[in-house]
């Protein structure tokens, strides 16, 4: 019961924040779309990122199966062609910015979690980011795909 109350809660908090996202295509494109994606500032992409912000993004999805860790990619797409993954440091390990839970996770469970990016070193273009979580044995959980236009801070 209280797992549902922290859900309910988590979604009634993002609720009217939703970022148009799509499914992704790339390497790791088997992962599901979340239940909820929110970047930000931005509901319907192409989103603006200023080049030396960060980026946030608020994802709430539904744990496939028990799992001990998790770990977050960012992969750039620049006219259609894969560059590689992004480093996000710190914020690659999803398992320390989950909001409502901790690792290991159950399977079915709903977990929200926050992931900053760095907007730095790309170019001031569009490009088109994708985002995936896979788990302890690299089998995608969850990817998003969303078109951003990266502009002079």
């Amino acid at each position: 019961m209280l797992r549902l109350a922290v859900l309910f809660a988590g979604l009634l908090a993002v609720q009217g924040q939703t970022t148009n996202v799509q499914r992704c295509t790339g390497r790791g494109s088997n992962g599901d779309l979340p239940i909820n994606a929110y970047l930000e500032g931005c509901e319907n992409p192409p989103c603006r990122l200023p080049q030396g912000s960060f980026a946030t993004i608020h994802l709430v999805f539904k744990a496939p199966r028990k799992m001990m860790r998790m770990t977050t990619y960012a992969q750039a797409f620049l006219l259609g062609i894969g560059v590689p993954d992004y480093p996000l440091g710190e914020f690659a390990e999803t398992c320390n910015f989950l909001s409502n839970s901790f690792c290991p996770v159950m399977e079915d469970e709903v977990l929200q979690y926050t992931l900053k990016m760095e907007i730095d070193g790309f170019p001031t273009i569009p490009v088109t980011v994708e985002f995936r979580i896979e788990d302890d044995a690299d089998q995608s959980i969850m990817c998003i795909r969303v078109p951003i236009n990266i502009v002079s801070s």
